[in-house]
């Protein structure tokens, strides 16, 4: 399998490690200085800052930044093959699997559930997928073969795999990801000299506060791209903690015990004592 990976950061990296030994990759990055260390590593086959005149490959890996993935696509098609399969890599799908489809045939998104907070090339690793979940979102138009070898690319780097549909997939992001990096960003105006006292931090700062450290410019398009969903999320968090500024506001302590109760009794029936 000739496979071609469109961006060496932590993902796309973490696919072509994974990969080795499984696949003949070619990576393709704008920085030079990682396509070098990528081919010195013998992380890749061969690489290139630009999309060559003609792709050979079997399957086209889009590992960029959402807001980059449909315009990095319409470069990229042009290039493939007849019969090459493209996916992509993107936290968020609808927008994405809509616009691609009507230039690909042979087009199925994807979202591996993976990832580090500290981004780029130097932060990937071969493991990064192994019992991870993978997200892929065919629609009734995919064709069975393309779906079969997105299928192919996540087991063979160890995924699991849940079928999804896109508009469903960015439905729930919102709420398990994109909401909760959100919260853990904007945290950081109210700690921003905290670290005078940096002895005190508990775990349940460092827990909460981690994916603060997460790439700015990954979840800058994130927001973006699902900023309706992501809106209506920040609504209802707004409405939720007014509640609780009232409660707290007016001593009601037996109230307050009791929200604090269900909140707590959702997240122990969410894991069901497995974390």
């Amino acid at each position: 399998m000739k496979i071609a990976i469109v961006g060496l950061g932590l993902i796309g990296a973490s696919i072509a490690r994974g990969l080795k030994g499984t696949a003949e990759i070619t990576g393709i990055d704008c920085d030079a200085t990682t396509i070098d260390k990528a081919c010195r590593e013998n992380v890749i086959s061969q690489g290139s800052t630009r999309i060559p005149e003609r792709l050979d490959c079997d399957m086209a890996v889009l590992a960029v930044p959402v807001g980059s993935i449909t315009s990095i696509a319409e470069m990229v098609v042009p290039h493939m093959q007849e019969g090459a399969v493209l996916t992509d890599t993107g936290s968020t799908k609808a927008g994405i699997v809509r616009h691609i489809e009507a230039i690909c045939p042979c087009f199925v998104g994807g979202h591996p559930i993976a990832g580090k907070e500290n981004p780029g090339y130097d932060a990937s690793q071969a493991t990064l997928f192994q019992g991870a979940v993978s997200i892929i979102t065919p629609t009734s138009g995919s064709k069975k073969d393309c779906i079969e070898k997105v299928e192919w690319l996540w087991k063979s780097l160890g995924s699991s795999i849940t079928v999804m549909d896109p508009d469903r997939h960015d439905e729930l992001m919102a709420i398990i990801s994109h909401l909760p990096h959100l919260l853990s960003f904007v945290s950081m105006s109210i700690a921003k000299d905290i670290h005078i006292h940096r002895e005190l931090l508990g775990a349940g700062f460092r827990d909460f506060t981690r994916i603060a450290a997460s790439d700015p410019i990954m979840w800058r398009d994130i927001f973006t791209a699902n900023k309706d969903r992501v809106l209506k999320l920040i609504d209802d968090y707004t409405h939720e903690l007014t509640k609780m500024k009232d409660i707290i506001k007016g001593d009601r302590v037996a109230e307050l015990e009791d929200m604090l109760r269900t909140y707590s009794s959702i997240r122990r029936n969410l894991y069901d004592n497995k974390g």
